[in-house]
């Protein structure tokens, strides 16, 4: 039970990395890369929660939307002049 806890922290942590770097893509890109870490997000998030709880897939669910909410959010303040 440990090493699969272990092995889906090691994934939410890549997941937030390829988030982070989503940023730097395109426009068109970075819509098409969004919406691919919303599908895997959900089942990486049922999986962390079966795996370490409730309160571990409650904290990945919150920085997961900060993630993504915060980049498109981020690209309209800079695209007014």
């Amino acid at each position: 039970m440990i090493h699969s806890a272990v092995l889906a922290l090691a994934v939410v942590i890549g997941w937030l990395i390829l988030a982070r770097l989503a940023r730097s893509l395109r426009r068109r890109q970075r819509q098409r890369a969004l919406w691919i870490l919303v599908a895997t997000g959900v089942p990486i998030l049922g999986w962390l929660t079966y795996t370490c709880g409730p309160w571990a897939g409650i904290a990945f669910l919150s920085v997961g939307v900060l993630v993504l909410v915060r980049l498109p959010l981020r690209t309209r303040t800079r695209a007014a002049p």
